[in-house]
């Protein structure tokens, strides 16, 4: 709502108000003193969408100063409606609290006008026997004001959070092809770079070493070509599987110990320190990427050295460390990476809401790698990935969610019920004061009375079901509608009481409005308007021609035929005096749903369509990287178990660092993302991971 739309209501209710009151028969400072009070109360109802509270205040304000300067007697209908139009300002205030505001304000402030209009009505009409009933009413219409409000509210979220999902669906297919890369880039140095490095370490120390320790050429090229094999199978396997879905299963990562394993039979002095028990499998996955690029830098820039993995959980937080010795008497492998080890190691800790560091320690030299993890709390889009389970062992934020997802659905079936109640009473307002002047004119038995309010109700009831079951609801109400000639032909209620059921006719309207904006089949829905006119139209010929009259009806000549025939008639009226409003009750809601078809429609195709594009531009992504890989990195792979089983050492060291190269151009060509901070540069890790 704009600025404009929103001083439209106000200027209509200052202008209707002003035109009834003041008038020529006041004095002139009753007309000036009222005419200031209108104003100031619209004045103030321009600013309800920014402060509802303080205008809803200020509005209490207005009209009982209004009501001390109005005259006290009947200008309209009843005596002290001279604020008559005006006097709605203050449900409209509420309606934009309960809007606007939450479920607790609007609490306070329905509570706060409903205790005003007790003196407000004793200083309008004095303590009366109408004091308590107009109370009641007041009270009820202050209730489905606010749960109209509310109602508002609860679809003004719904925007929002369809505003939301379709930011969030564009930023996503904006950025999807720069995560795409970003994160294959790290995969690939994941599944490639550690077994690539390991064989270009060993068969370097074996060339070495080879006068001192021949043995170390065999268990080498073995080293080599069972490495090697199983490089080829996971290229080609990412290969294979890529353009469709490159991230492998949390579940199948190894656990720390195992992967110390493999680094141990590489020459590393590995010490694992971690908890018992199972990660979440997330939160397994990242810490065993990283560890894992923390100890293949380890391997390239300081082989033999003893390193310290530390994995532990405090009381806000996991914390992973890898500390190293330093540079040993073995030489480093120096040139093998990609510079893309410390940005990969960040970005799954940032995946989960966590940190990273990576630098020289503070005392005895070596390098240090430091990864912090928060204990997501259950509110986090993390926590669903990292603890899918942990909520509900963590209890309070869990139990504090869940608390408040059930109490925003039980404030929905309130407003919805609230809604409904009102529109059930609406329906029965006129046929029971209508059965009250009966009672009281007309000479209405009490059992007659009590015969035909349970018609009445019996009428409107099912409109408690109208949003969840509408043509249930139809159904019920025009079956129902048959209960008037069966009362009035069985003599269970008295002819002068046939007016009384001639204005329930609003739940069938009601009804066919619930079934055009809500029911199932929408492309059947102008059945409802046929069907209720139909139903209402005969069961009302019945009713008249079926009602005993007084004096007594003569005899008709023809019999059954031209009662029939009659019937027909009165039916065919009816039906043609009808048509007009079930046709406009049905428009009405065919209308509403349209356009909240077409407003969902919209929001729908929108994310749909920016997560297609996101989609597709991930798709095109892994197309190309599967494409380089198998262009310019597998032919190289091929060859390291090729050179090993021929017994070609240094081939082995050549075809692993060609292959290494060749990764490197084509994770070049992803691009990269520079760290936030450049930690201060270790001599022995001149290029870092």
């Amino acid at each position: 709502m704009n600025r404009w739309t929103t001083w439209v209501l106000p200027v209509l209710l200052c202008a209707g108000q002003l035109a009834l009151w003041p008038g020529d028969d006041f004095p002139s400072v009753t007309a000036v003193a009222g005419g200031a009070v209108i104003l100031l109360i619209g004045a103030a109802l321009g600013l309800r969408t920014s402060r509802p509270v303080e205008v809803t205040v200020a509005v209490v304000a207005g009209i009982s100063l209004g009501t001390w300067v109005a005259p006290a007697g009947q200008l309209v209908a009843f005596p002290g409606d001279a604020l008559l139009v005006i006097s709605f300002a203050d449900q409209v205030a509420l309606f934009s609290v309960a809007a606007l505001r939450s479920y607790r304000a609007t609490v306070l402030t329905l509570v706060g006008l409903v205790l005003w209009q007790v003196p407000l009505t004793v200083a309008r009409d004095g303590v009366t026997g109408d004091l308590l009933p107009d109370l009641i009413f007041a009270a009820v219409l202050y209730v489905v004001v606010a749960a109209f409000g509310r109602r508002r509210a609860h679809w003004r979220a719904d925007r929002s959070e369809a505003a939301r999902r379709l930011a969030e669906a564009t930023r996503a297919e904006r950025d999807a092809a720069d995560a795409e890369r970003r994160r294959l880039a790290r995969e690939l140095h994941d599944v490639t770079a550690h077994h690539l490095t390991s064989i270009v370490v060993n068969a370097s120390a074996a060339q070495m070493l080879a006068a001192k320790r021949p043995e170390l050429h065999e268990e080498a090229l073995d080293y080599a070509t069972r490495t090697g094999r199983e490089t080829l199978a996971a290229l080609r396997e990412l290969v294979a599987i890529m353009p469709w879905d490159a991230e492998p299963s949390p579940e199948t990562v190894p656990a720390l110990g195992d992967l110390a394993d493999d680094f141990r039979q590489l020459g590393q002095v590995i010490t694992v320190t971690a908890p018992a028990g199972p990660l979440p499998p997330a939160l397994a996955a990242a810490v065993h990427g990283i560890a894992r690029e923390a100890l293949t830098n380890t391997l390239r820039y300081a082989p033999g050295a003893k390193v310290d993995i530390l994995l532990r959980h405090t009381g806000d937080h996991t914390e992973l460390v890898i500390d190293d010795a330093g540079s040993v008497a073995a030489p480093a492998a120096a040139g093998l990476g990609g510079g893309r080890g410390t940005d990969g190691m960040r970005d799954r800790a940032v995946a989960l809401g966590g940190t990273l560091v990576s630098g020289p320690r503070d005392n005895g030299g070596g390098w240090r790698v430091q990864a912090t993890f928060p204990h997501l709390d259950a509110a986090s889009p993390q926590f669903a990935a990292a603890f899918p389970l942990g909520g509900a062992a963590r209890g309070r934020p869990f139990g504090v969610r869940v608390r408040g997802i059930v109490g925003a659905a039980l404030r929905r079936v309130r407003s919805d019920t609230l809604i409904d109640g009102a529109l059930m009473a609406g329906a029965l307002i006129l046929p029971v004061l209508s059965l009250i002047l009966g009672v009281e004119e007309d000479g209405i038995t009490p059992a007659a009375a009590t015969l035909i309010l349970l018609a009445l109700l019996s009428h409107a009831l099912p409109l408690f079901w109208r949003r969840g079951h509408p043509w249930w609801a139809l159904a019920a109400v025009a079956l129902t509608a048959w209960t008037a000639p069966l009362l009035l032909a069985t003599g269970g209620a008295p002819a002068v009481s046939a007016s009384i059921f001639l204005v329930t006719i609003g739940a069938d309207l009601v009804a066919v409005y619930s079934v055009a904006a809500r029911g199932a089949r929408p492309g059947l829905t102008w059945l409802a308007p046929i069907a209720a006119t139909a139903s209402w139209s005969l069961s009302l010929a019945v009713m008249v021609l079926t009602t005993p009259q007084d004096p007594p009806r003569e005899a008709l000549p023809t019999g059954a035929v031209l009662t029939t025939a009659s019937i027909a008639v009165v039916a065919v009226l009816a039906a043609v005096a009808l048509t007009l409003p079930m046709t406009a009750s049905w428009l009405t809601g065919w209308a509403i749903r349209r356009r909240r078809t077409r407003r969902l429609d919209h929001e729908h195709h929108g994310v749909a369509t920016a997560l297609a594009q996101a989609t597709a531009r991930t798709h095109e992504e892994r197309t190309r990287v599967a494409t380089g890989l198998r262009d310019a990195v597998l032919h190289h792979a091929a060859e390291v178990p090729a050179a090993a089983e021929a017994g070609d050492l240094p081939r082995v060291l050549t075809a692993a660092r060609q292959a290494l190269t060749a990764m490197r151009a084509l994770l070049d060509g992803l691009g990269r993302t520079p760290p936030p901070t450049a930690p201060t540069p270790d001599p022995h890790r001149s290029q870092p991971g």
